[in-house]
């Protein structure tokens, strides 16, 4: 099982940081790789569906969704990455009234021959998302 786990800390409020981030749906409004986001609910489950720009969209369901913690939870259904069993949590840590940690962080497994490469793969999302929410926020 490979582990990718990847933090910023922000200069703004951790309720500012959830806003922008919370809603699983919201993605697309702070990640720069994630084109479109449709949420789409089947009974008890939410699941949005990501464009990407790939010849498939990527598939996340929500497993966990704690608003006061400001963390949620959620597993790959489907997409382009070279990774099975994928299981991910999105997290706001306040440090003080000013400033805040978020982390994203994963367990996977790896399908492609080059494990390494699944490891970079998820990794480079998890910065890009990161470093373009601190400049979507100023933080």
């Amino acid at each position: 099982m490979a582990r990718v786990s990847e933090s910023a800390r922000l200069y703004a409020p951790a309720e500012r940081v959830w806003e922008a981030i919370g809603e699983f749906g919201s993605i697309a409004n702070w990640h720069p790789g994630v084109l479109a986001c449709e949420l789409d609910s089947h009974g008890t489950h939410t699941v949005r569906k990501l464009d990407v720009g790939a010849d498939e969209p990527v598939v996340e369901r929500l497993d966990v969704h704690d608003t006061r913690a400001m963390r949620y939870s959620y597993s790959l259904e489907s997409g382009p990455l070279p990774v099975r069993d994928y299981r991910a949590t999105l997290s706001v840590h306040r440090d003080d009234g000013n400033s805040c940690t978020v982390e994203w962080n994963s367990e996977f497994q790896p399908t492609s021959d080059d494990p390494g490469e699944a490891v970079e793969a998820v990794r480079d999302i998890y910065r890009k998302g990161l470093e373009h929410l601190r400049f979507t926020l100023g933080a």
